[in-house]
């Protein structure tokens, strides 16, 4: 829980070392949390599609990387 355990039920402007002088905003925070991931997710063999992250039942981002 690489991400998880970082972010959850934390001050993200605060307490999350990766969003570190970066504006908290859900899109920001997609593709940090990408980046987070990626080289785990290809280091055991798999590629990343991307990452979606809801704010609310109808907003989210999806961030398919570069």
């Amino acid at each position: 829980m690489k991400v998880i355990d970082k972010i959850d039920h934390k001050n993200i402007n605060l307490d999350v070392d990766f969003m570190f002088n970066k504006m908290p905003s859900t899109e920001v925070l997609a593709v940090a949390i990408l980046h987070q991931i990626a080289t785990d997710i290809k280091d055991q063999g798999c590629e990343l599609h991307s990452v979606k992250l809801y704010e609310t039942e109808n907003n989210f981002v999806e961030y398919f990387g570069n």
